[in-house]
């Protein structure tokens, strides 16, 4: 594991760099970096925190801490972050590590062009988990929807606690070319890479080109496609290319109200055993809905796409996620998030065969005690459903204290 950790900061350090160095007399010598720290310290109970097949229900206590550091001026914004979590199972799963950091920067070049470098390292036991409990709130980005902050979700080793560990860096560059219409391009790498041979590792490069154009004030037309290959380490089944062409809409409905959508088709040539290939077409496409106000955001969206998983293939993954943040009062906040995944393969010539279902829910209560420190409960749900294993549900309530130090934006 140590190994490992070594290997990616190695892979991610020049990242990071890349990322603030893109701009850097820009960045720092005209704004002063703010920075944050988040300490949060509480206890739980869950019936099946792993969501394994035959789970059992354990008090636990949870430390973690968050750092960030922000930097803004008139050219973009720059920022960097993280959170690791320790728990402490009272009984039966022992200890429990999970974190992730972040970096990314946006900055415009000139009047027409801007470009933004993002960088992540996550790894984690429970990516079912931590996909519900990493959602801390209504986006930061401005445009017709906020982009998902979390990568589709594997539920295909979502109920094995196998650590697993992705790192990856993209870059994007967005050019206006009219008043009407605008370009953008962008490259990505990443990486997968899951311990206890409970998936298979895989590596991933992709690139993409987009097209906007402004039909009215309100709506916008949208043509793109992405490219995608797949490796598969130290094996070459499964391997895989994957191209998606899509078209799509973006509308302003009101001053509050944004809607998007896109559908389009994903081409996929994976590798088979004996020199053959799988050439399936599937259908791909997103819609996304979001109510955005002074004190309280609800957004919605629903994916389908081909994507790698940890059964050594391109699986279609389909995903649906709500998210709602509200400002009761000057000291009380209220949020939930729900997430659903469905992974299915039909593995014909591939290691495996498996449809898999995830579904959880979390809700979030916190109250301001002081201007540094906070008070929260959270229950939530969640369950597998898998045509191998029969999986319990996980129900569980955790709650704590947050002190926030640092300067607050």
């Amino acid at each position: 594991m140590l190994k490992r950790i070594r290997l990616l900061r190695k892979f991610a350090s020049p990242i990071v760099a890349a990322a603030l160095a893109c701009c850097p007399q820009a960045a720092f010598a005209q704004a002063e970096p703010q920075f944050a720290l988040d300490v949060f310290v509480g206890g739980g109970v869950s019936t099946n925190p792993f969501l394994y097949s035959q789970g059992d229900t354990a008090a636990s206590v949870t430390a973690s801490i968050a750092p960030s550091v922000f930097v803004e001026d008139e050219l973009g914004r720059t920022r960097i972050g993280g959170d690791l979590r320790f728990t402490r199972y009272l009984s039966r799963y022992g200890n429990d590590v999970s974190g992730h950091a972040d970096a990314s920067t946006t900055r415009r070049l000139d009047e027409r062009t801007d470009i933004r470098v993002d960088a992540f390292v996550r790894s984690a036991r429970s990516a079912a988990r931590d996909s519900l409990l990493y959602y801390s709130g209504p986006s930061e980005e401005t445009g017709p929807l906020p982009q998902p902050g979390l990568p589709p979700l594997d539920t295909t080793i979502a109920g094995t606690r196998a650590r697993i560990t992705s790192v990856g860096t993209s870059f994007g560059l967005s050019h206006r070319l009219d008043e009407v219409s605008s370009f953008n391009a962008g490259v990505g790498v990443n990486g997968t890479y899951i311990n206890d041979g409970a998936g298979y590792d895989y590596r991933s490069a992709s690139a993409q080109l987009g097209y906007q154009r402004q039909l009215s004030p309100r709506t916008t037309a949208t043509l793109g496609a992405q490219a995608m290959v797949v490796d598969y380490v130290g094996r070459r089944m499964g391997d895989s290319f994957i191209v998606s062409p899509r078209v799509g809409i973006q509308q302003q409905l009101n001053e509050r109200l944004s809607f998007i959508a896109d559908a389009g088709a994903s081409f996929v040539r994976t590798k088979l055993g004996g020199g053959s290939y799988s050439k399936p077409v599937t259908f791909a496409g997103s819609v996304g809905l979001c109510d955005r106000s002074l004190n309280r955001t609800l957004c919605a969206r629903a994916d389908r796409s081909a994507q790698p998983t940890a059964l050594g293939g391109v699986s279609t993954v389909t995903s649906a996620s709500v998210n709602y943040d509200a400002q009761l009062s000057r000291v009380d906040r209220v949020s939930l998030a729900g997430r659903y995944g469905r992974t299915s393969q039909d593995g014909v010539g591939l290691p495996g065969t498996r449809v898999t279902d995830f579904v959880g829910v979390s809700a979030t209560y916190s109250r301001e005690l002081n201007d540094r420190m906070m008070f929260s409960v959270t229950p939530g749900y969640s369950k597998i459903f898998d045509d191998v294993l029969s999986r319990s549900a996980n129900y569980s309530i955790m709650a704590g204290l947050t002190v926030k130090l640092g300067k607050r934006r």
